[in-house]
């Protein structure tokens, strides 16, 4: 054997010595870059203690109503509502209210949507908020698809004829008392909160 040969071969070994210390590191780094990767996707998914909204109560209800500013003899309106409350002043919910057939024009329809905020008011009352709203008129036909905001304040919590509340879209005021367009006492069902 020459010692070019063996010079060849060494080199080979080193070579191939080298290649699987080097398959290793890249192994091993890999592995730590995943790793490193899943930690910081778990960190960042985690609220931050300092930032996280508390459910502070909850607001629910459904029934039948009547609209306190239509002339007497007016249908009934029919609604349901669950809300969760954030400390944040943010809220997980929805609302949908029916006016039913028999109403003054313009009346007879069905307002829904997300409600996506509350506030309790100075004056005890409590009002959520809807940003995105559909409604469809009955009789005309007229649906808006989205993009209607409207606030639902509730009065006072209660059964038949304690339960109040009002539905209120910004510039549409009531043609009878000019309040908002629709002034509700339950005739059935209940409004209830639960505070934390």
């Amino acid at each position: 054997m020459t010692d070019s040969s063996c010079s060849s071969e060494a080199t080979a070994l080193d070579s191939a010595a080298h290649w699987e210390v080097t398959k290793e590191i890249m192994r091993k780094l890999v592995t730590l870059i995943a790793a490193l990767s899943l930690a910081l996707a778990m960190l960042a998914i985690q609220p931050g203690a300092a930032n996280a909204a508390t459910v502070v109560g909850r607001i629910n209800g459904g029934g039948t109503s009547v609209m306190t500013d239509l002339p007497p003899g007016m249908n009934a309106t029919s609604f349901g509502f669950d809300a969760t409350l954030f400390s944040d002043g943010s809220a997980r919910g929805h609302f949908d209210c029916v006016d039913q057939m028999g109403d003054v024009p313009g009346y007879p329809g069905n307002i829904f949507g997300a409600i996506t905020s509350w506030s309790r008011n100075p004056d005890g009352t409590v009002s959520l908020y809807v940003t995105d709203a559909k409604l469809v008129v009955f009789g005309s036909g007229l649906v808006v698809s989205g993009g209607l905001p409207f606030t639902v304040t509730i009065q006072t919590f209660g059964g038949a004829g304690v339960g109040h509340w009002t539905l209120d879209v910004p510039g549409l005021a009531s043609p009878f008392n000019g309040g908002p367009i629709c002034q509700e006492l339950m005739t059935s069902g209940q409004v209830a909160v639960r505070w934390n």
